[in-house]
Formats: C-alpha cells, sequence, structure tokens
C-alpha cells in the first residue's frame, strides 16, 4: 500500500519545537512527512534536525534554489501531494493570513493551494500556540471562525501555563493529541459540525462519612477518549466528569455524587442532541450519612438506591439520542437495560475492562441489532462509536 503523505507546517512560535516530536510520532505511524517552515520559524527550531527526522529536506522557500518536490511549480506540488495537511504550532499570523487569502512566504501559498475537497474533507488541522491575550483577541476569534465554517479544523489550543510566565488558554495541544486528532481525520469520521454532545465519564462516590465513600471501579478513560472522537468529528463535547484516575480536559466540569451528576445532566440536557452516559454511576448510597469517621469493629450500613439518571433522561421532552453502557459480563442484563430505559445504543463491556486500555465491546441497538467487536483500544473503540453513534442520529433526523 501507498504510504500515506503528511505535510507538517511549522511556524513561528515557541512551541515549534514540540513539532519535532510530531514528526516522530508521525514516522511511527508509517507516514512519510514533508516539513514546511516559516522564516521565524528557523530562529525557534532546528532545520537540520527536521530533516533528519522527516528524512526529507526542509521546504523553506518559495523560490527556492533547490527544489523539495519534483514538479514544475513547487508550492502547488507540496499541496496537491499530501493526504493530510498539519499547521503545529499555528501562529496569530499563519492563521490571519489564510483567512484573508494571503499568499507572502511559502507556507501561507501552499495553504492557500491546497485542493478545497481536503478542507471540505477535515483534512487541515491547524495547531494554534500563542499568549492568551492574542487567542482572545476578536480579531483573531473572528479568523478561527471563518476558518471553522469553511471546514479547517482547530485542535486546542489548552489552557496552562504558556511561555510568556502566563496562565491561560493559548498552549499548543501536545503531539499525541495532535496525533490523535490527525489518526481520526484519516480515519474519515463522519461531519458532525456545530453538533452538541454530552458525555459522562468517571465515577461517582457516594459518602458514608466525610472520608469514605460508596463506588465503583472506573478510570474515565473511555469517556474522555469518546468526548475527544466527538470533537474531531466536528461536535461540540461537553464533559461532566466523576473521580478519575486519568487528567481531565481543562474544560470538563466535575462532580462527585450521583444527584449532583443527574442535576448537571438534566441541566445541559435542553441543548444537547447526543447524549453518552459512560461514567459507573453508584447504584447506591448510604441513608444516612456520617459527620465524623468512627472506627469500629463492624458497622452496618443502610442503603437506597441513587437517581436513575438515565431514566430521567428519557423521560424528557425531546429527548436526545441516548447511548448507554453497561459494565457487566452479561449480554442478557445490557438488553433489559436498553429496553428499560429506552435506549438508542447500550455498550455492553466486560467488567475486567474498567482500568484497561483495551476493551471488547458488543453494541447492541435499539432495533435488536447486535454487534460484536474485536479487542481494540479505548481510543480506537471511541472513534468506532462515533461512527456507529453518527448513523444513528442521521437516520432518526435532527428531531
Amino acid at each position: 500500500m501507498k504510504k500515506l503523505e503528511i505535510l507538517l507546517g511549522v511556524t513561528g512560535s515557541i512551541a515549534a519545537y514540540k513539532a519535532l516530536e510530531l514528526v516522530r510520532l508521525f514516522k511511527e505511524q508509517g507516514w512519510n512527512v514533508t516539513v514546511v517552515m516559516t522564516r521565524a520559524a528557523k530562529h525557534l527550531a532546528p532545520v537540520e534536525t527536521f530533516r533528519t527526522l522527516s528524512g526529507r529536506t526542509v521546504a523553506l522557500d518559495l523560490f527556492p534554489k533547490e527544489r523539495v518536490v519534483s514538479g514544475s511549480v513547487e508550492h502547488i506540488d507540496l499541496a496537491t501531494r499530501p493526504d493530510l495537511v498539519v499547521v503545529a504550532p499555528a501562529t496569530a499570523n499563519i492563521i490571519g493570513k489564510l483567512a484573508a487569502g494571503i499568499a507572502d512566504d511559502l507556507l501561507s501559498t501552499v495553504l492557500l493551494a491546497l485542493p478545497q475537497e481536503r478542507v471540505s474533507a477535515g483534512r487541515v488541522l491547524l495547531a494554534p500556540a500563542m499568549n492568551r491575550n492574542m487567542w482572545q483577541n476578536p480579531i483573531v476569534q473572528e479568523n478561527v471562525r471563518r476558518l471553522a465554517a469553511l471546514g479547517y479544523r482547530f485542535i486546542g489550543p489548552d489552557t496552562g501555563e504558556l511561555a510568556c510566565g502566563e496562565f491561560g488558554t493559548g498552549r499548543m495541544s501536545s503531539p499525541e493529541t495532535i496525533l490523535y486528532h490527525c489518526r481520526a481525520a484519516l480515519a474519515r469520521l463522519p461531519d458532525l459540525k456545530g453538533i452538541p454532545v454530552l458525555v459522562t465519564t468517571g465515577r461517582t462516590e457516594e459518602p458514608i462519612d466525610p472520608v469514605r465513600v460508596i463506588t465503583n471501579r472506573s478510570s474515565g478513560i473511555m469517556g474522555i477518549e469518546i468526548a475527544r472522537a466527538f470533537a474531531a468529528a466536528g461536535a461540540i463535547p461537553k464533559l461532566i466528569a466523576g473521580a478519575v484516575s486519568v487528567p481531565l480536559p481543562g474544560n470538563a466540569l466535575r462532580v462527585q455524587t450521583t444527584e449532583e451528576m443527574a442535576k448537571a445532566v438534566l441541566k445541559a440536557l435542553p441543548e444537547v442532541k447526543i447524549l453518552v452516559m459512560c461514567a459507573a454511576v453508584a447504584d447506591y448510597q448510604p441513608s444516612t450519612t456520617a459527620k465524623k469517621k468512627y472506627h469500629q469493629d463492624q458497622i452496618t450500613l443502610r442503603l437506597k438506591s441513587t437517581t436513575d439518571i438515565l431514566a430521567q433522561a428519557a423521560a424528557q421532552p425531546n429527548r436526545p439520542l441516548l447511548v448507554g453502557f453497561s459494565q457487566d459480563d452479561s449480554l442478557a442484563r445490557a438488553k433489559a437495560k436498553l429496553r428499560s430505559k429506552h435506549l438508542d445504543l447500550i455498550v455492553a463491556n466486560p467488567v475486567k475492562t474498567a482500568s484497561a486500555h483495551k476493551v471488547r465491546a458488543t453494541l447492541v441497538f435499539a432495533s435488536g441489532r447486535i454487534r460484536r467487536l474485536p479487542e481494540i483500544s479505548k481510543r480506537d473503540f471511541a472513534l468506532e462509536l462515533v461512527k456507529t453513534v453518527a448513523g444513528i442520529y442521521q437516520q432518526k433526523g435532527d428531531k
């Protein structure tokens, strides 16, 4: 099979050095990488290192003495050859040039020469990196909105400590995150642009006393990957998370108890088209909670059922498409949960996958159809789930 061709644009941000790791990750995937650097980028990251890692000459000038690719017009050849185009880091300057149609160097010229079907297919990705004030500037935000409406996909930026010493939004997403979005773009995810999606993840905790809790086993990995996959498909995911064992995205809403999660879900539900209840919600809670932690040889707990979030969601007028999870080794229980809670789809996965990085899931549809998936990573499963959910959503129509 022909190797995939990736064009990586590197601009003059202090985050340019992170693009070196991105080249390494791309090569690990077996992809061919051609790097195009701006004049400013050359002062921040070594050209020779990019050449060594990519195994190819780095494209630098609009009118080079030596061509990087053979052809009559190099910038056109650079634009038409790649299967995927990534600009990381993408400065406010290159975003503004692209939005305004300015072509005054090699990278901006190549970007404007890209076939429009590449853009509309979501295969041109921009990973912004800049100071938080620059990112929040209304002009930059308008440029981002304009490009996003045309089909350009944005990755980040993240919130954290910036190179200038400030804290805020503007940090370039990690190379691993960018790689994930690249794989998602190449996986041909359906276009869910602008569709609001709500995903729950992690585990809820019901306090016995100020220290001890009743909970379920859940790392939160699955829900986080599902939210990322929806974002890669162009949707607008909101993540509500209980306790997790892995880092959460900065915009996730944190809750602790089942009641808190229920209130957050029901509050967000009117604006949501798809709800994915991936969280491991505690089924029971103590009837009373002790105000102090007591040490005794024996303790008796009286438990009561917690709020059934999925049942409440299903009862709402104009309910969204509902996807549930059944962490159980019994497929019969998953089917029963699908019927009793009037779900559109349920994911049945074995108990042992609670903290694992791989899953062997079975999809059970409202129609009764069953689809068994092989053991795959939770990241790859999330991409597959988004494709499946998008298919159901398109069949049901936007109601």
